[in-house]
This record gives C-alpha cells, structure tokens and sequence, in this order.
C-alpha cells in the first residue's frame, strides 16, 4: 500500500469511546468540521503551537471536558518523551528529595534558556 493510500488510524475517530454526553455536542462539531479538520486542530493543541483556548476557538467549543473527550476519541498521542528533559527532572528531583540545592542550569528547562 503506497503511503497516499495508506489508512491512517488517527483520522477517523474511535467513536465506541465517546462517554455519555458528550456525543451531541461531538456530533455536532462533526457536522460542521471534517474529522482532518479536527484533528489537525487536536495535532496543534497536543503538540504545541496552538494553546488550548485557541483550540476551543477553531473548535467553536465551550467546555474544556469536551476538548479532552475529543482528544481521546481521535487518539490523538502525547508528544514524544525528551530523554534530556526527562533526566533533567530526574536529577533535580533527586538533589530536592536529598535536601541538597539544585544548580541553576537544573531549574529550568534547556528548551526556555537564551542562547546566543
């Protein structure tokens, strides 16, 4: 199967998973948007670039229960693991929870430093 046929799981939704009362106003939404439109609205929010009012705004949604339902029926996935930020958090867990001070290159994240 070539990779313009191939079926993509994540845009058509899990619609089995829906809890109840949310399926009105899901159905809804999807009178409205396509299911790519949708989910390239969830891609934005779960991944970065789009905060989750300004995915509520494109979604033309009220209820910030109704962005998480959508985000469990599109199986949208968590953002991959950052194995650097991950050992930071680590280290500096480790050093608080020992009573020992934490340097400050520990304190932030290496993503949010200045670099010049």
């Amino acid at each position: 199967m070539s990779a313009a046929t191939e079926f993509n799981p994540m845009t058509l939704p899990d619609l089995s998973r829906i809890r109840p009362g949310y399926e009105t106003v899901i159905n809804e939404l999807r009178s409205r948007m396509s299911d790519d439109q949708i989910v390239d609205v969830l891609d934005r929010y779960r991944h970065g670039g789009m905060d989750r009012d300004d995915a509520m705004t494109a979604l033309d949604i009220d209820f910030l229960g109704v962005l998480y339902e959508l985000v469990s029926v599109y199986r949208i996935p968590e953002p991959a693991v950052d194995p650097i930020e991950e050992a930071r958090q680590a280290e500096m867990l480790r050093l608080l929870l020992n009573d020992e001070e934490v340097p400050a290159e520990l304190r932030q994240p290496a993503s949010w430093r200045i670099r010049h």
